[in-house]
């Protein structure tokens, strides 16, 4: 099994609501030994360990060991970088070589035990999740100061920015429907991804209208056996929970019903089903976005009126 998809970003048509695009997470024998050949390296040479002077680089065949140092030294290299994030756990930047453009994301605190630090964590899951996101290389340096892993670039817009949502009616709800069939397949398969705030889902501007979203920021991705509903819950509650104060409610109203329409059709589930467990989406979002207990009580009791009329149609 491959370690990354070979899928193109953006390349191909955004598929119909009704028919989610592949994703999956490795689990049993694939995953141990994908994730032995991950940390140790392979003969095949599909992953390659390299101990350098200053720190320990690990990299996939997709891109040419140039290029990955190239892009680690990115600064010194003058190529054109801009920084999305930085904050202290870590710092990503947009990375642009010979017109690609490439995520780089820096970690800072680091753990001693690589088995627990989240920069371990982040190349793993980033290849657990089969996402149509390809993840190429891992650098740690030995004094723990920082880690960097490099991956593609799946988009340079997410349903978080005003931007997205500013869009007609039907090319915004189409954005938030694929992003309800996405959680939807990862809930029908028992993965749990930890973040799936609408700016962990990206779409590419300027092509293809409506874009295609993937998801993104796997640093924390399981599979279980059986996913709790206390999880499922927590899923559609850091989406639907994460609004704007500056866009309309109307706007959120007719995304987040094609979300969830999206979600159902794809689990599959009814209408009731989501009723049932609105309750436990309602704490989830008032644990996870105490500063917008109003605006989703608001949400909440719009979606409520409008399942409910699915229920009794």
């Amino acid at each position: 099994m491959p370690l990354t998809p070979d899928t193109a970003n953006g390349s191909a048509a955004t598929p119909p609501l009704s028919v989610c695009r592949s994703i999956s997470a490795l689990r049993g024998t694939a995953w141990r030994h994908t994730r032995r050949d991950l940390l140790q390296g392979n003969d095949a040479g599909s992953c390659t360990l390299e101990v350098l002077p200053e720190g320990t680089l690990r990299y996939l065949k997709q891109l040419p060991r140039e290029s990955v140092l190239c892009l680690l030294n990115a600064a010194a290299n003058g190529l054109l970088l801009t920084t999305l994030k930085d904050d202290h756990k870590r710092t990503i930047y947009r990375v642009w070589l010979e017109g690609q453009s490439f995520i780089l994301k820096t970690y800072r605190n680091l753990h001693r035990w690589l088995a627990v630090s989240p920069d371990t964590k982040g190349w793993l899951c980033s290849h657990r999740l089969q996402n149509d996101v390809p993840c190429y290389a891992w650098y740690r340096r030995h004094d723990l100061s920082s880690a960097t892993i490099i991956y593609a670039d799946a988009g340079n817009r997410d349903l978080y920015m005003p931007e997205c949502l500013q869009e007609s009616q039907a090319i915004c709800s189409n954005r938030f429907a694929q992003a309800g069939a996405i959680i939807a397949a990862l809930h029908r398969q028992n993965i749990f991804h930890a973040d799936t705030k609408p700016s962990n889902f990206v779409f590419q501007d300027g092509t293809q209208q409506p874009s295609t979203v993937q998801l993104i920021d796997t640093d924390d991705v399981r599979a279980y056996w059986h996913l709790s509903r206390k999880r499922r819950a927590k899923n559609l509650a850091q989406f639907m929970g994460c609004s704007r104060r500056d866009i309309l409610p109307t706007v959120y109203d007719n995304a987040h019903l094609a979300f969830l329409q999206a979600y159902m059709n794809q689990l599959p589930a009814q209408p009731m089903d989501i009723l049932a467990l609105i309750p436990e989406i309602r704490r989830a979002m008032a644990i996870l976005y105490p500063d917008r207990i109003e605006r989703q009580q608001q949400l909440c009791t719009q979606l409520l009126a409008r399942l409910q009329q699915q229920t009794e149609a």
